[in-house]
């Protein structure tokens, strides 16, 4: 029996999918899934591929594999590296697997959300694959996914804030950070040459300098976007000095927003040029750089004098 797929039906199969205590079937004619025992006494009827009027349908398979093969593919495709880490040990773990990987995120409540968006999505999709199967069978056409409301994550969970000169402490302890990581990559007189580059580059503060951040509920600095006119004075080009996000924090976008809100910090002031020339701004972010518009012109490079190629 052809049935249409709503957003109910599919909530109820994908509640049926995931208890584990019993077999369901889909009844098609009462629009819900039911035990598969239950179908047979009540309606006299047993399941068969072969009956074109059929009542009842299996529904997708779902089970441990499952899972695991679904949070597999969510790590694979988090972008935050310091969680991305932690869920792929728990993973190869062994034993506890879903228990640990359920822990971590419980820690990362941001991270938390993505998952949860991300499993509803991955589920949505096996229940459409599963219905355009039967339609399939059916000799209908096979239909597509609903567009996705896409839900900012980052305006929800984080606020983005501009720095007065009494709060720029706080971007300080960011800065610091970022410095003893630059310290941990790099051998120490390069990172101390690096920094000593990013301070000539961002130049010395006369007020004009701007700082956005973005902070947890907590109100914790997570990131930071530090820009000014360039050279000092000028009307009409800003330099984008850096753009910091603590390790845990990056992937989710921030970064990005921090971005977007600085350019527009800018423009409403009529500058036309933002520059970018921080070489401690990481390759991985110049694809958001050039989303927004930006062009490159020359770049940082670094030759190890030393090495055998020479």
């Amino acid at each position: 029996m052809e049935f249409e797929l709503t957003p109910e039906i599919t909530n109820d199969i994908i509640f049926a999918m995931e208890d584990q205590s019993g077999h369901f079937l889909y009844d098609s004619e009462g629009c819900l899934c039911v035990p598969a025992n239950e179908a047979d006494e009540a309606w006299g009827e047993e399941f068969s591929d072969s009956n074109d009027d059929q009542r009842f349908y299996e529904i997708p398979l779902w089970d441990s594999v499952s899972g695991f093969r679904m949070m597999d593919r969510f790590v694979a495709q988090l972008r935050n590296p310091v969680v991305r880490e932690e869920l792929r040990d728990a993973l190869s773990s062994g034993h506890g697997v879903f228990r640990s990987f359920k822990n971590i995120l419980k820690a990362w409540p941001e991270i938390e959300r993505q998952w949860f968006l991300f499993k509803d999505r991955y589920m949505h999709a096996v229940v459409l694959e599963w219905y355009n199967g039967l339609r399939d069978s059916w000799g209908l056409e096979r239909i597509g996914p609903e567009p996705e409301e896409t839900e900012d994550i980052v305006s929800q969970d984080f606020s983005f804030l501009e720095l007065q000169a009494d709060d720029a402490g706080s971007a300080d302890v960011l800065l610091a950070s970022f410095a003893r990581e630059i310290a941990a990559e790099y051998p120490a007189e390069l990172a101390d040459a690096l920094m000593h580059l990013w301070q000539r580059i961002r130049g010395t503060d006369d007020g004009s300098e701007r700082i956005l951040a973005a902070e947890t509920a907590d109100g914790e600095i997570v990131g930071v976007s530090i820009s000014s006119p360039f050279p000092e004075g000028s009307f009409l080009t800003a330099q984008l000095s850096i753009i910091l996000v603590f390790p845990e924090y990056r992937g989710m976008g921030i970064g990005k927003e921090l971005l977007e809100r600085t350019v527009q910090l800018w423009a409403v002031k009529g500058y036309r040029w933002l520059v970018c020339a921080s070489p401690l701004v990481p390759v991985t972010f110049a694809p958001v750089l050039q989303r927004a518009g930006f062009q490159e012109i020359g770049h940082v490079s670094v030759l190890d004098l030393t090495a055998d190629s020479m």
